[in-house]
């Protein structure tokens, strides 16, 4: 395994100046590599489903569909679900893992960020949360979802929200930060 993913995983917390952290920078290259690729093609090109194979490192199910461009720091990260749909524009930054359940549909310009720097040593040290998006939820266009948010099951975030804590089941947030708007 990625030793510096070994440390996320039992820490949540990663320094850029440790010897670890070359071997982060090394899939966020590989990725970003794979992501200007899959952003060059469109979703018919025949090649477009391989290259989302290898950036995932997995075999999506073909209920998957992911709209170019696309961006993700480390695709190794990212764990689908079956009937999933992210429309174009969505930024992943995942290495703090991204897990997205069944039939889920992420809006165009959505952001999942798993990381966020240390409010005092921004420069050097990361921290890491992952984030989890919950069977039938629906992430409007525009939203950001940060680190360590989970979405509940057949919730809606509302366009251009800001999703700073977890979203129970059954309700439609919004706003910034978001805030439950109604029970659905």
């Amino acid at each position: 395994m990625n030793r510096f993913f070994e440390v996320v995983d039992r820490c949540g917390v990663a320094r850029d100046d440790e010897p670890y952290f070359e071997d982060g920078l090394k899939e966020i290259v590989r990725s970003h590599e794979l992501s200007l690729k899959i952003s060059s093609k469109k979703p018919t090109d025949p090649d477009y489903r391989e290259l989302l194979n290898e950036l995932f490192q997995t075999e999506l199910d073909e209920s998957v569909s992911i709209v170019s461009p696309f961006y993700c720091d480390n695709g190794c990260r990212v764990k689908f679900g079956k009937n999933i749909t992210i429309n174009k524009g969505a930024t992943f930054l995942s290495p703090g893992i991204i897990e997205i359940e069944d039939d889920v549909l992420i809006g165009p310009d959505v952001k999942i960020a798993t990381v966020n720097h240390d409010l005092n040593d921004r420069h050097h040290q990361y921290f890491f949360k992952k984030v989890t998006i919950k069977k039938n939820a629906w992430i409007c266009i525009g939203a950001i979802i940060c680190p360590g948010v989970t979405i509940g099951e057949n919730s809606v975030v509302g366009a251009g929200a800001v999703v700073t804590k977890d979203v129970p089941d059954n309700v439609v947030v919004g706003g910034n930060p978001a805030k439950i708007i109604k029970q659905i």
